[in-house]
């Protein structure tokens, strides 16, 4: 560990999140004496999407394919957009009965009477202290899903002394190790958040079975 490098530690640090999902999620089965909810089913679906999406998005970082992990941010975002509607959905049971039929979060409302489209959930999320950068991230992660600046952007290098700009067009990138360290930071932040959630499922689940 003495010997790695900034980003090398960040994705050890996301490689380990594995664990605390892995961790909760049994606790979550041996909640309430193992009885099942819809929400346990629905919460199931996004620990091993988010599990196989961090473990992807640090296999690409390895190989040096920043553009192509860059866009996971934004899927794992998703992971995190859903346990919140989930939580703030009138009845989160039924909320996931609809997930597991195949509904569209966007066309199901939330305890206000509003649709749950994913500016609405970013928004939401971003009210609160701990998950206000969630509006900036939605934001600037949803770039990397269409074609936008920034990958226009990342086939130019800087210009040379004699004014020429050069451009790159291959599968080496030459992307800022600050800018890659930012993005694996996110995954983390949104790992965590993910796991908050889980953790006061657990509660209120063995609550409700203690009443």
């Amino acid at each position: 560990m003495e010997n790695q490098t900034n980003l090398e530690k960040t994705l050890f640090k996301l490689e380990a999140s594995k664990k605390s999902f892995m961790d909760l999620t049994k606790e979550m089965l041996e909640a309430a004496d193992g009885n099942l909810y819809l929400l346990d089913f629905f919460i199931l679906g996004i620990v091993k999407r988010s599990i196989l999406l961090s473990t992807g998005f640090c296999q690409l970082i390895k190989q040096d394919n920043f553009l192509s992990a860059a866009p996971l941010v934004r899927l794992h975002l998703d992971n995190l957009l859903n346990v919140h509607a989930a939580f703030i959905s009138s009845n989160p049971h039924e909320f996931s009965e609809n997930k597991i039929r195949g509904e569209r979060t966007s066309k199901m409302k939330d305890e206000k009477g509003a649709f749950m489209t994913d500016t609405y959930l970013a928004d939401s999320l971003s009210k609160k202290e701990e998950t206000k950068w969630v509006i900036n991230l939605y934001r600037e992660s949803s770039k990397f899903i269409h074609i936008s600046d920034k990958h226009i952007f990342s086939t130019m290098e800087e210009s040379s002394e004699d004014g020429y700009m050069n451009f790159l067009i291959s599968d080496k990138q030459n992307i800022p190790e600050k800018s890659i360290i930012e993005a694996t930071e996110a995954m983390i932040s949104i790992s965590e958040q993910i796991l908050r959630h889980l953790a006061g499922w657990i509660q209120a689940k063995n609550k409700k079975y203690e009443q």
